[in-house]
């Protein structure tokens, strides 16, 4: 990756932690994150997890929202209703994502934006480490490093749903 495509990934990870603080999500959205704390929070038997989950849920979503800061807004699509979440498409997109062609659902280029989610969940995981990695064997770490991935994933490809690429 250039330099300058890492400052763009440094960048944009800053930018998504930040809007992160600021409510970014839409009203469906953000009943659907609560609702899915709530299922993690009922699910699993550590209850921490839910709140990693939803945390990686928003970051990952506000990443997506930084990726709209950067594109002109002629080349923006137009975003669609505020109405309910199409878990289907959202699934979809997260797939098309983390095993297809991401460049078809990023507005930057795939490079950057993959980069900048494994950065993201990488930063996820650091904050876990000092918590938890002592607790876990490798396999129950590899388990908690593809949980905060699919929800840093999901929370992009539900943006990604509300505001498709052009």
């Amino acid at each position: 990756m250039t330099a300058a495509a890492e400052t763009g990934v440094s960048d944009l990870c800053f930018a998504a932690r930040a809007l992160a603080q600021t409510h970014p999500m839409t009203e469906a959205s953000l009943r659907y994150r609560q609702q899915c704390f709530e299922t993690e929070r009922a699910r699993q038997p550590v209850t921490e997890l839910a709140d990693w989950a939803s945390t990686a849920l928003l970051v990952g979503y506000c990443l997506r929202r930084s990726e709209e800061q950067r594109v002109p807004g002629d080349r923006l699509p137009a975003a669609a209703a505020d109405g309910e979440i199409d878990l289907e498409n959202v699934a979809a997109l997260s797939e098309t994502l983390r095993v297809g062609d991401p460049g078809s659902v990023s507005l930057l280029p795939a490079e950057v934006t993959v980069a900048a989610l494994d950065r993201i969940i990488a930063t996820e995981l650091d904050k876990r480490n000092e918590h938890v990695r002592e607790q876990l064997d490798d396999a129950s770490w590899s388990e908690l490093e593809d949980y905060i991935a699919w929800w840093t994933i999901h929370g992009y490809a539900l943006r990604a749903s509300e505001l498709p690429t052009p």
